[in-house]
């Protein structure tokens, strides 16, 4: 307990003066309790045995997830039933590249990353959907106004097809 207490300390002020930038309108003491709740759910993972490794420093994955429940809670107090929209969830990626929270891509990453750019939107908000999100089939086809789950798993297929070829065509270089 004594390692957590010393990681809140460490980084809190930082994600403060972060947050205070990023959400300017936010109140501090929600941006403090998002910042508790990021630990709370750090600490949960671990003792639940979720969360192995990371493939970021503590440090990222404490922001983006602190980050993420501003915006929740941001959402909440605007009353609305908003879903982060695929455009908010790119703003995001490009806000955590810019506050260099990313972790450090390798080679075959940054090339997938590339790849991916050049897939059309509703082609990268699937894959977005599926692989960062984890939702399901069903969860997609219901966000993304397909009439059935087998049209989904058709484009999820070809989008992952595509994206395959354009990977091969790399490797033949």
């Amino acid at each position: 307990m004594q390692a957590f207490d010393q990681i809140y300390l460490l980084y809190r002020d930082d994600f403060v003066r972060t947050a205070r930038h990023r959400f300017s309108s936010m109140p501090e003491a929600d941006i403090v309790d998002a910042w508790q709740d990021a630990l709370v759910s750090f600490f949960e993972q671990i003792s639940s045995g979720r969360l192995h490794t990371l493939s970021c420093s503590i440090k990222s994955f404490l922001y983006l997830i602190g980050f993420r429940y501003i915006m929740k809670s941001h959402h909440l107090n605007l009353k609305t039933d908003h879903v982060e929209s695929f455009s908010d969830k790119a703003e995001n990626l490009h806000f955590a590249e810019e506050m260099d929270l990313m972790p450090e891509l390798n080679d075959e990453q940054i090339l997938l990353n590339a790849r991916i750019k050049e897939l059309p939107e509703q082609s990268k908000r699937m894959l977005l959907l599926r692989y960062v999100d984890g939702k399901s089939i069903p969860e997609i086809a219901q966000e993304m106004n397909y009439q059935s789950d087998n049209s989904v798993s058709v484009t999820l297929s070809r989008t992952l097809k595509k994206l395959k070829e354009l990977l091969e065509k790399d490797v033949k270089r």
